[in-house]
């Protein structure tokens, strides 16, 4: 893999990771703009976004993992 595709890799997956971040802003805040206050909805949003940002976050690992074996 060539340096520049590993971090064009790494600005996507920063760049979803950013988007992610913001979408789940926006998730825990009523349409009016009021925070959410109920626990277990809280918190089922924040599970969800923890996982799509971990996916961002295992694609670095792989990208670095691959980059490294060349």
């Amino acid at each position: 893999m060539k340096i520049e595709e590993l971090s064009r890799l790494y600005n996507l997956s920063c760049s979803n990771a950013h988007a992610l971040i913001d979408e789940l802003y926006e998730s825990v805040h009523t349409a009016d703009g009021d925070p959410l206050v109920d626990s277990d909805e809280v918190k089922a949003i924040r599970q969800k976004f923890l996982t799509k940002i971990r996916q961002e976050l295992q694609l670095i690992e792989a990208a670095s993992n691959e980059a490294s074996e060349m």
